[in-house]
């Protein structure tokens, strides 16, 4: 019996050393951190930026000795824009890889799709660019650095309204656009303007004509271009020019992408768009990042969502080095007592409801194939 007991408690402490050694654990080996995000089709134009720059704070990361010593590594799944992608990826990570903390979603549908199973799981969920109004307080576990669209939604009709009396709005059937499109609507009216047409399209869409005719029949002064995807956005834009509707042409944040510069060529020329603000040069953390990521990777545009992936990893450096561990709970809890964080994106903090605080958005332009801050 003594020899049985024995036996039993060797294997009890060798099933022990294993879980802890496991990926999942954070007691030894390397912190393991997951991201979800679009890194396939069209939405891939800013999933894979986003990815490149959370790889370039992981590489400064671990080239400086790590987390207290432990090398940092990322498993990235591929969430397609889309909530039931990301559920499927959600699951595995928090699942399977047992992670406790997850970077993104960085479309909106794809973190509203995957909450319900990192709340239950106790998963921390970060994104750089979810900017649906509808997260607003949707976890005790979410977190996010990018503005919510409640400020956006109400930011623009405003804008627009101080310039036009009728406007048109085009949105994409998808949680992000709807949600704006909501705060949008109710704003613009309350400021006396007038929705003069309101279309929706799905996702799938290629063709807008059939919605751009009756957009041109009512002959609005502004056109609100709300898409999820900026492919699509473009080609709204570029569809329009082409079937002669003259509306100055406002965009949401989607449309800043080079992709969207890219596809919409000159019709997107003089285009506004809401945004959040760039990085700022006198910072020197942000030189410091647009150096290291212009000379790996190239392309800087949205680049205010890669310094808020860039920021949210440093993030979790600090509160996994500080805390001395990843439990989700403690992790929790510091993230939201977490005060003037200085990133590259700006100095903040987080609400009581996960929203980044001090940061909000500005009005931008296209001119010259770029998109600049607006006089």
């Amino acid at each position: 019996m003594k020899k049985f007991i024995a036996i039993l408690i060797i294997l009890v402490i060798a099933v022990t050393f294993l879980y802890n050694g496991s990926s999942g654990s954070w007691q030894s080996g390397p912190v393991t951190i997951g991201f979800v995000g679009p890194l396939t089709g069209d939405a891939a134009s800013y999933g894979e930026p986003i990815r490149n720059a959370v790889n370039v704070a992981v590489d400064e990361i671990n080239n400086g000795g790590g987390i207290n010593g432990r090398e940092v590594r990322v498993i990235y799944e591929d969430g397609k824009c889309t909530g039931r992608d990301a559920v499927s990826a959600a699951q595995k990570l928090a699942n399977v890889d047992k992670v406790s903390v997850i970077i993104g979603g960085v479309c909106s549908g794809e973190t509203l799709a995957m909450l319900p199973i990192t709340e239950e799981r106790g998963v921390v969920v970060l994104s750089p660019s979810a900017s649906s109004p509808d997260l607003t307080g949707a976890g005790s576990y979410f977190f996010r650095n990018s503005p919510s669209d409640n400020a956006g939604g109400a930011f623009v009709a405003d804008v627009i309204a101080e310039k036009h009396d009728t406007v048109a709005i085009i949105s994409e059937k998808t949680d992000y656009a709807q949600a704006l499109h909501n705060i949008f609507s109710i704003r613009y009216a309350d400021v006396g303007g007038s929705i003069v047409a309101d279309e929706h399209y799905a996702p799938e869409t290629g063709d807008f004509r059939s919605i751009l005719a009756k957009v041109k029949a009512a002959n609005p002064s502004a056109l609100f271009i709300n898409p999820q995807i900026e492919v699509a956005g473009a080609t709204i834009a570029r569809q329009a020019r082409e079937l002669g509707i003259g509306s100055q042409f406002y965009g949401s944040n989607v449309l800043s992408g080079s992709k969207a510069l890219e596809v919409g060529g000159e019709h997107v020329e003089g285009m506004y768009v809401f945004d959040s603000p760039g990085l700022n040069p006198q910072n020197e953390k942000a030189r410091r990042f647009l150096d290291a990521y212009t000379s790996q990777y190239g392309d800087l545009s949205i680049e205010f969502y890669l310094g808020a992936a860039y920021d949210l990893v440093h993030i979790v450096a600090n509160a996994v080095a500080e805390t001395g561990t990843a439990d989700p709970d403690k992790l929790r809890d510091y993230l939201a007592k977490m005060t003037d964080f200085q990133g590259v994106i700006g100095t903040y903090s987080f609400d009581s409801n996960g929203d980044i605080t001090n940061i909000g958005p500005i009005l931008k332009k296209v001119e010259g194939g770029s998109v600049v801050p607006a006089n």
